[in-house]
């Protein structure tokens, strides 16, 4: 399985948001953890925001923030940022071989996949993390 970019740091946005839950981070700081352009790091986040994974509020002292009560999941993040990732689409009962290597092995693959993802919270994960964690891809 290969990740995006976009996957890969919108799950270390996630996780660094989550590390100082309640409070607001300024894209800025952001951009700087995670040595990321404001301007991909603002597609990103606009994706996370419409799909309510974090906020925002605007101003000098505004920034992006995860919920204090918000118990995401690694799943829940990638399934918003990598659409693709997951395939819930067994279509034909032809028996083709198509159909059936989608029913014998991507499905339940992708099942598996799924459920290891959300197996995984994020709460673990920023807890997991030293002080000053920096990201590299």
């Amino acid at each position: 399985m290969k990740l995006s970019t976009k996957g890969r740091y919108g799950l270390a946005v996630v996780i660094l948001l989550n590390r100082h839950k309640g409070q607001t981070t300024s894209l800025l700081s952001i951009s700087t953890s995670l040595d990321l352009s404001k301007i991909y790091l603002e597609q990103i986040l606009a994706v996370l925001k419409s799909h309510q994974i974090v906020n925002s509020i605007k101003g000098p002292t505004g920034g992006y923030f995860i919920k204090t009560e918000s118990h995401f999941t690694v799943y829940d993040v990638l399934s918003v940022l990598e659409p693709n990732l997951i395939s819930d689409d067994i279509s034909s009962p032809q028996k083709t071989l198509g159909a059936l290597l989608e029913e014998k092995v991507y499905y339940p693959l992708s099942q598996s996949v799924q459920s290891t993802l959300a197996s995984i919270s994020i709460d673990e994960l920023s807890g997991s993390l030293n002080d000053e964690a920096m990201y590299y891809i």
